[in-house]
């Protein structure tokens, strides 16, 4: 099943950048300035789904999905020299000497693939995220990439006008969601996701939650066992931009009481 969500995503993808040699000229002219710092960040939600006039840019039209970045040295405490799936029939691979200074760097952009879906409302868009974890300092092992993951997704979303006081919610959707180390199928490290999503701004504040639901992998097709213990099952953004200047925080947990594990990431 998640050979067949990963290659479908990739063909949508293909045609994305296909298609993004259309007329940008055009498309400049006939819509405004969208970045988020034009003007400050009024409306967040909206432009960044392109929820109402005058943010909507149509279709094929490639743009920022999560946070891009590169970060040129970063210090783990513990980096996974040996990954061990919990699946007994994996192979374990070799334990290699990776070093604790690395650099990460992420890519991640997104397209809308069908405008006004439903009576005119909710927009199709596919995505694509891959996150890299570089041993640029590891001399003696040639400089090899530690890990690199790559999260390809479907998404529907919908408008929303919801409002109370300063509190407005602004859409919700739905996605298909699949993520992968892409190694071969001993080494592999692969899940796939149903993600229910809904954003709001808060005065100056733009939150989205998700919560997601994994879809059963049994016996030997499972690479993963458990791994919404430990990646959690639902998750928050918190997005705040003073100037040009934006702040985030991701807080992510399993919703287990017994086992209870979290996560926490500010920038």
């Amino acid at each position: 099943m998640s050979k067949k969500i990963l290659l479908f995503l990739s063909l949508l993808m293909n045609i994305v950048v296909f298609s993004q040699e259309k007329d940008t000229l055009q498309t400049a002219q006939e819509n405004p300035d969208t970045s988020i710092f034009k003007g400050g960040f009024s409306e967040p939600i909206d432009r960044m789904w392109e929820l109402r006039e005058p943010y909507k840019r149509g279709t094929f039209s490639l743009k920022a999905h999560r946070p891009n970045y590169i970060i040129l040295s970063r210090y783990s405490s513990l980096p996974n020299r040996q990954p061990v799936s919990l699946n007994a029939n994996r192979e374990v691979p070799e334990y290699k000497n990776f070093q604790n200074i690395e650099a990460k760097f992420q890519v991640s952009l997104k397209a809308k693939v069908l405008q006004g879906a439903f009576w005119n409302k909710g927009d199709l868009w596919v995505g694509f995220t891959q996150q890299s974890f570089w041993q640029v300092y590891n001399g003696k092992m040639s400089r090899p990439f530690r890990e690199t993951n790559y999260e390809p997704e479907l998404m529907f979303i919908y408008p929303l006008n919801l409002t109370a006081g300063k509190f407005r919610i602004k859409m919700a959707g739905i996605s298909v969601n699949h993520q992968s180390n892409g190694k071969e199928e001993l080494l592999s490290r692969s899940w796939n996701r149903l993600i229910l999503m809904t954003a709001f701004e808060w005065g100056d504040f733009a939150i989205t939650n998700k919560l997601w639901q994994r879809f059963t992998e049994k016996g030997d097709d499972d690479d993963n066992p458990s791994i919404e213990e430990y990646v959690g099952r639902t998750e928050f953004t918190i997005g705040y931009t003073r100037k040009k200047h934006i702040f985030s925080l991701v807080l992510r947990n399993n919703l287990n009481i017994k086992h209870n594990r979290g996560f926490a990431e500010f920038s």
